[in-house]
């Protein structure tokens, strides 16, 4: 089932981000390069659903064990523990899962939602804002080629997978701890027994390793 949801999910993100690429491109949005500020907010939030095709990446480029013990030690830390700051220079905006970032990641600064009356407004990042020519007043949301991507909208398209997993939503970090779990749990059932038995921290084992069972019983 998880990894049917990984391409479903990824199938949805590959939808959005031409939306923002049509959408960014007719109005003339983009992030100042180099910039990554909206990575340093502490109030980024996703749904455990998200998180999955990350948790899957992770596992499958032997980083997932890194970043669990990188979670328990700093688990009350709010800001992206995927963020590097020299990663801006790379063109990545400070991101280390660029291609597996969540949905408010992909949308933010290119997406908004529909006031009271059904009119929808751009969430304009204000770094955005201020190196924009173009008047937000002026900018047409509603282009029917290529028409201003919204959050609630989005966030249906996820939930619609799997009502289970795509409901909650929590800080990022928690997030992606609850993905990792699941996966982990999943490719630890379904994989074959471990044949090296080796403890050289050089030499990458097979499948990365869950943490105790203190974590574990939290993802129960």
């Amino acid at each position: 089932m998880l990894q049917e949801l990984d391409l479903q999910v990824l199938e949805v993100y590959r939808v959005l981000d031409a939306a923002v690429a049509g959408f960014s491109s007719r109005v003339g949005l983009s992030c100042p390069t180099g910039c990554g500020h909206c990575c340093l907010s502490e109030k980024v939030e996703a749904t455990v659903l998200e998180c999955i095709p990350l948790a899957f990446e992770l596992f499958r480029t032997f980083q997932a064990e890194l970043i669990l013990k990188r979670l328990e030690k700093n688990g009350n830390e709010r800001r992206c523990i995927l963020y590097r700051s020299d990663y801006t220079e790379a063109g990545l905006w400070g991101c280390t899962q660029y291609k597996h970032r969540a949905v408010v990641c992909r949308l933010f600064g290119y997406s908004g939602n529909r006031d009271r009356e059904g009119i929808a407004r751009l969430a304009m990042c204000k770094i955005m804002k201020e190196k924009l020519r173009t008047p937000v007043d002026a900018i047409l949301l509603n282009d029917p080629e290529y028409p201003m991507p919204i959050f609630v909208d989005a966030g249906l398209r996820i939930t619609t997978l799997h009502p289970g997993f795509g409901i909650v939503r929590m800080p990022i970090n928690m997030a992606l701890r609850e993905a990792l779990l699941k996966v982990g749990m999943r490719l630890d059932l379904t994989a074959p027994a471990r044949l090296d038995k080796s403890d050289d921290p050089e030499i990458p084992p097979n499948k990365p390793l869950l943490p105790g069972p203190a974590l574990g019983k939290q993802a129960a």
